[in-house]
């Protein structure tokens, strides 16, 4: 038996489009089309003016349909916050933010969630929005491992997606591949599917990684009128599938991890 999962992920600048208007309702219809079976999300506003004061997390959920979610808070914008969005079909456990706040930078941190998909431990995964400068990646990813392993089997299916803010894949050949980790990518893609920005992309910003045995079967970019205005960043996702196991003793490597 197995398990499958379409996961997508997405910077939505908190629904304000490259033609600098507020308009959820294009986010919506683009996550509608989409069908994900969960749904990373970051820039995702609650009470804060640019966006109406909308809670944007529970329209999302409300009008897409998942009757799960999970937000992560990271930053405050006069009166209200945002951060990380988790949306899921399937029920979630386990919810926490990671705190991957390096000071004096900007509050960031990781949304984590075990995805219940059966009689199994499920999915961990990680929703994500790492900082600007990689000595801060490679940091909070560090910091983010060491968290997950603590938690987790050394065979459960685990899952990194968001905005990584990386030009390159200096994480994804060091840290990440170092403990086992693979990029989601097309074989014409080496470097992943580029979704920064919008409107012309260049750069392969948003990444979804995924650990052994989780098998990557599709990798798509929605690249079209829509995506191309409802915010600066693609929408990116794949499919995902992995054995259904039995539940196991937790990993013996979180100390590895933890290394700066």
């Amino acid at each position: 038996m197995s398990s499958k999962l379409r996961i997508a992920t997405w910077n939505i600048h908190k629904g304000i489009g490259t033609d600098r208007r507020y308009r959820l309702d294009r986010i919506i219809a683009v996550l509608h089309d989409l069908d994900a079976d969960v749904v990373c999300l970051q820039e995702v506003d609650r009470g804060v003016p640019r966006s109406s004061y909308e809670d944007q997390s529970q329209r999302l959920a409300h009008e897409l349909g998942y009757p799960y979610s999970a937000l992560g808070l990271n930053v405050r914008v006069k009166n209200g916050m945002y951060g990380n969005l988790t949306l899921s079909r399937h029920p979630l456990g386990d919810v926490h933010n990671v705190d991957l706040t390096i000071p004096p930078k900007k509050r960031r941190s990781g949304l984590v969630t075990r995805i219940k998909t059966g009689p199994a431990e499920g999915w961990l995964l990680a929703n994500v929005h790492l900082g600007l400068m990689h000595l801060e990646r490679r940091i909070q990813v560090r910091r983010l491992l060491a968290h997950l392993f603590e938690g987790s089997a050394p065979q459960q299916p685990l899952v990194i997606a968001g905005d990584w803010n990386e030009w390159t894949t200096r994480l994804v050949h060091g840290v990440m591949k170092e403990f086992g980790f693979h990029l989601a990518r097309t074989d014409h893609r080496p470097t992943g599917e580029r979704t920064w920005p919008s409107r012309r992309p260049i750069v392969a910003l948003d990444k979804i990684l995924y650990r052994d045995p989780i098998r990557c079967h599709h990798v798509a970019c929605v690249l079209d009128e829509v995506t191309r205005v409802a915010s600066d960043h693609l929408p990116l996702m794949v499919e995902l599938e992995t054995p259904i196991t039995h539940r196991t003793q937790p990993s013996a490597v979180s100390s590895r991890a933890g290394r700066g």
